[in-house]
């Protein structure tokens, strides 16, 4: 950070750790669900870019890992100094909470000597590590790095663009099994139900397809999460999906007819989303406002003689399954070469129930790349 002049920064969000490490510090889906995304590793990164780590010997303890390399698996990808305490003690305790990890926390920042100022994330750092920082009197002038980590984020390295296709792959290999299902005298969650079963399947316990699975008069509300309700005959059912991998979020859109094939007024709306995408595919390149991609998605919309997008058009993905530049009607901020972002057109009325499609794109010098494969129609 040294654009403020900072000393050393302190990464505590687990994602960043991530970012900044390669190591996936307690982003352990199944256990994240369970205890939730708290603060359990910090990694110090100073102004000449040595860094080094505060982790909990649990989580370096993985056996595979040790006996086929020697090493453990933050050693595989990290080269500075590593420093554990004990995260579980039979005896004591089985979760380390921020009250007991602060002083193991202040004992680790206190190796780090002359620091007069010190990036934090002020969005995350839990107030019990900041007094740790602080206390005794005297200590570093605190300044806040949050933003100045998520406008990193939007220009994407070549390892994360592939972790964002693979994420984008399983969610077009989940479409095969949704639009299979979605038919006359099956529910929503029926949907839900055999989607992920074969993401399971085919990727693994940490395989979910989440999302809005939102049907009839339920996808004039733009979306939701799977219901019980059954499926009437002309319905179109919305399947707005995300997907991870190793982390990274992928998101898209795909609508659905049931029973029958699309009317006239369905297949209407849907050429009118393409041309949309289109449009937008069109403008998108290094520099482009994330107001100029909503302003020629709406267009086309308007054009063919709908209301106004009643949402935003879109937005980039990575770490998160929405991260800026929104495309919304008065952003300012800018897609750059290496963004992966997405654009979502939808239109919602009575007489073709709501539809919405939504594709992925990478960002290059001089245009976009679809990164999403699976078929835009409706049946």
């Amino acid at each position: 950070m040294k654009e403020k002049n900072i000393d050393l920064s302190i990464i505590s969000n687990p994602k960043h750790i991530l970012y900044f490490s390669g190591f996936p510090s307690n982003l352990n889906m199944y256990l994240t669900l369970m205890k939730g995304p708290r603060s359990t590793s910090f990694l110090a990164i100073d102004n000449s870019g040595k860094a080094s780590f505060l982790i909990g010997k649990g989580e370096l303890s993985n056996p595979w890992v040790a006996k086929q390399t020697g090493k453990n698996g933050l050693e595989l990808v990290f080269e500075g100094e590593i420093s554990t305490y004990v995260d579980y003690d039979l005896n004591e305790r089985m979760i380390t909470y921020a009250d007991t990890l602060s002083s193991e926390f202040q004992k680790w920042y206190k190796k780090h000597s002359g620091i007069r100022r010190l990036g934090i994330e002020e969005w995350h750092l839990p107030d019990t590590f900041r007094s740790a920082i602080l206390s005794g009197g005297g200590g570093p002038e605190l300044v806040g790095i949050s933003r100045t980590i998520l406008s990193m984020r939007k220009t994407k390295g070549s390892d994360e663009i592939e972790n964002l296709k693979t994420a984008t792959k399983m969610i077009d290999y989940s479409y095969k099994t949704a639009q299979k299902n979605s038919e006359l005298g099956k529910t929503e969650l029926d949907v839900y139900r055999k989607t992920n079963l074969r993401a399971f399947q085919k990727f693994g316990p940490f395989g979910w397809i989440i999302g809005d699975y939102a049907s009839g008069e339920r996808s004039l509300e733009v979306g939701g999460w799977a219901s019980g309700r059954k499926f009437k005959k002309g319905d179109t059912i919305i399947l707005d999906l995300q997907a991870s991998y190793n982390n990274y979020w992928s998101d898209l859109c795909r609508t659905f007819v049931i029973g029958k094939k699309p009317s006239k007024k369905q297949e209407k709306v849907a050429e009118t989303l393409v041309r949309a995408l289109e449009r937008a595919q069109e403008i998108m390149k290094p520099g482009t406002k994330g107001k100029e991609i909503y302003a020629a998605v709406n267009n086309e919309i308007i054009k063919a003689g709908y209301p106004k997008l009643l949402h935003h058009a879109g937005h980039s993905i990575g770490l998160d399954d929405q991260e800026p530049p929104w495309f919304i009607p008065n952003s300012e901020e800018t897609i750059e070469e290496g963004s992966v972002v997405v654009v979502e057109p939808g239109i919602y009325t009575e007489e073709t129930g709501g539809i919405r499609l939504e594709d992925a794109f990478v960002i290059g010098k001089k245009g976009s790349e679809r990164i999403s494969s699976y078929p835009l129609s409706l049946d």
